[in-house]
């Protein structure tokens, strides 16, 4: 599913209202159509509502949850509905995040590991329900630790005739049910969820799939996504993100770890480059110069590979670029945010979005 239309809606709900304030318990409604574009879609067109409220009992300065949920059509009879959520109960002693979705979509693909090329892009077209839920508890200031379940059963419907996904057969070209529970811990001592300024925030996550589940694959998925934030003066912030993923066992090519898209390596297509596994180092330079007004600089670099042992240097991607932010709420300094993410060999790459890139 593209994050680019999720963003792109979350953000339209941002500008059709005002937040929940400070001192308010009571839930906050929004619900607006909205419209997108993308090569892979056409026109699209849906409706959308988001609710903002916080759990009986919560202090006003605890942090809003909100539930989200949106449908839409394009012209290429895609559908697609979502329900995204994060929670936060019992004095922030609880968190849940997650999204509950069904999609009819098209994604891009172009081979597997770190040598595939542009010019042999192609297709596929899939239906699937997504679940997505995490539970986790507070076990010490800042430290979280809890289970994760995550479900996507993609039936396969088009091909390329011609292209690689088919002639080649690779594992999961027919489609299958993915299905992991395992463990998750977050780290989060961030001073602000969509625009920090200092603090961390870690994601480890360790995510065995397995027939027992209803995977029709077997496979461990070991992910560590980690980012730190350093205020250099007033307005002007440092942020660094490292991410690793190891997928072991019969991971079929919808599941493997992905680069490029509008978090990692921005300037590649979404999903550009894939393979077991993953590692992805990215700083970013922001400045928040007039008001409401922010600039971006940033560097990223990455590789994909099979095993650690074909890991190699000179396959490494990298992709640089800068943006204009624009903060919609200043009392949650979120953010829309568009970028330009440029790669030497393949040209350039255009995000308008919501919120930061990590």
């Amino acid at each position: 599913m593209k994050k680019t239309i999720l963003s792109g809606f979350l953000l339209l709900l941002c500008l059709s209202g005002k937040a929940q304030s400070d001192s308010s318990r009571r839930p906050v409604y929004s619900v607006l159509p909205f419209a997108f574009f993308l090569p892979e879609t056409d026109w699209g067109f849906g409706i959308g509502g988001i609710m903002s409220f916080r759990f009986k009992g919560e202090d006003t300065a605890s942090s809003v949850s909100q539930v989200q949920l949106g449908a839409s059509y394009t012209l290429r009879n895609q559908w697609l509905f979502y329900l995204p959520w994060r929670l936060f109960w019992a004095s922030e002693k609880n968190l849940s995040y997650g999204e509950l979705g069904y999609y009819v979509y098209v994604y891009p693909y172009y081979g597997i590991g770190a040598r595939s090329r542009l010019e042999e892009e192609e297709f596929y077209d899939v239906t699937f329900p997504r679940v997505r839920i995490n539970y986790l508890r507070e076990t010490s200031p800042d430290l979280y630790f809890g289970i994760r379940y995550w479900l996507d059963d993609f039936n396969i419907t088009g091909y390329a005739p011609e292209g690689k996904l088919l002639q080649s057969a690779v594992r999961g070209f027919d489609g299958g049910r993915v299905s992991g529970l395992g463990v998750v811990s977050n780290f989060d001592s961030r001073d602000n969820q969509f625009y920090p300024t200092h603090g961390w925030f870690v994601e480890a996550v360790a995510l065995p799939h397995s027939t027992a589940l209803g995977s029709n694959f077997t496979f461990l998925k070991l992910s560590l996504d980690a980012a730190h934030y350093h205020t250099i003066r007033k307005r002007h912030t440092f942020a660094v993100n490292a991410y690793w993923e190891s997928n072991i066992g019969e991971v079929p090519f919808f599941n493997m770890a992905f680069l490029g898209g509008p978090r990692r390596l921005r300037g590649y297509i979404d999903g550009r480059f894939r393979d077991y596994n993953a590692a992805v180092l990215q700083a970013e330079y922001r400045w928040r110069f007039y008001k409401r007004f922010g600039l971006a600089l940033f560097y990223g670099a990455g590789n994909v590979f099979e095993k650690f042992s074909g890991l190699q240097a000179s396959l490494t991607k990298q992709t640089f670029g800068g943006g204009l932010r624009f903060q919609l709420s200043k009392r949650e300094k979120v953010n829309l945010r568009l970028d330009a993410g440029f790669v030497p060999s393949e040209g350039a790459n255009f995000y308008v979005t919501f919120g930061e890139a990590f």
